[in-house]
């Protein structure tokens, strides 16, 4: 993992600037925990997209963006090999510890003759290498619903209040269910017994799935009837 720049204070590989000229959109990401960089920049929507979904993903222990670059050979024209160099946009480790190495790529250029050739050598040298696993992201995976709707919601309650005890007060609550509820008994339980608003309720029910706490029932977007889990009785 260190190998692949997956350590604390990993500085992106890429000069970043602001209002580079040949990059379609450009800016710092807000990074979460989950990201090692000291600075989380993105050169396009996908990166930025990317970002927010690696976030929040619970099944992501840490990521880094810009990793350093992978040498690897490929054919030559001249029917020898030549030495090539490749920068993903996104390395990271998952929980179960599988290394998975991400390119957040529009459609026209993953479908590009160009990157089709070489895309077989950078796979098989991750594989060797490294034992990762190349992924490559186009729009439709990135903007995929309701995984994205429900990503930014979840983002959006990242910061916790001074205030922790609704967070205890959630898990408590789910333990006495079985390790199983949904958003709207939470809120109605704990509303009824500790006087937390569904607000408040919800915003710990977010933040529990950010840290992996808790999983949520992601095949539509999260409301009421959102199936609320602990990890061992979740899917």
């Amino acid at each position: 993992a260190q190998q692949l720049g997956l350590v604390a204070g990993a500085e992106p590989t890429r000069t970043w600037k602001p209002g580079k000229v040949w990059v379609a959109r450009d800016g710092i990401f807000p990074k979460s925990g989950k990201c090692l960089n000291t600075y989380a920049p993105f050169e396009s929507s996908l990166e930025a997209v990317a970002h927010l979904l690696l976030s929040v993903d619970p099944r992501i222990q840490h990521y880094v963006c810009q990793p350093p670059p992978l040498h690897y050979w490929m054919p030559g024209n001249d029917g020898g090999m030549d030495k090539r160099e490749y920068t993903p946009d996104f390395v990271a480790l998952t929980r179960d510890s599988r290394l998975i190495v991400i390119d957040a790529k529009a459609s026209f250029f993953a479908n590009d003759p160009k990157w089709l050739n070489r895309e077989p050598f950078i796979r098989q040298a991750y594989r060797r290498d490294y034992d990762a696993e190349l992924l490559v992201w186009n729009e439709h995976d990135l903007r995929a619903e309701p995984r994205l709707s429900n990503a930014r919601t979840m983002y959006r309650h990242r910061f916790a209040p001074s205030d922790r005890g609704c967070d205890f007060a959630l898990m408590g609550a789910l333990e006495e269910r079985g390790g199983q509820s949904t958003i709207g008994e939470l809120c109605d339980c704990l509303a009824g017994s500790t006087g937390y608003d569904a607000p408040h309720v919800f915003g710990a029910i977010m933040r529990a799935g950010l840290e992996g706490l808790v999983w949520l029932e992601a095949s539509a977007r999260y409301a009421l009837p959102t199936i609320v889990s602990l990890p061992e009785t979740g899917a």
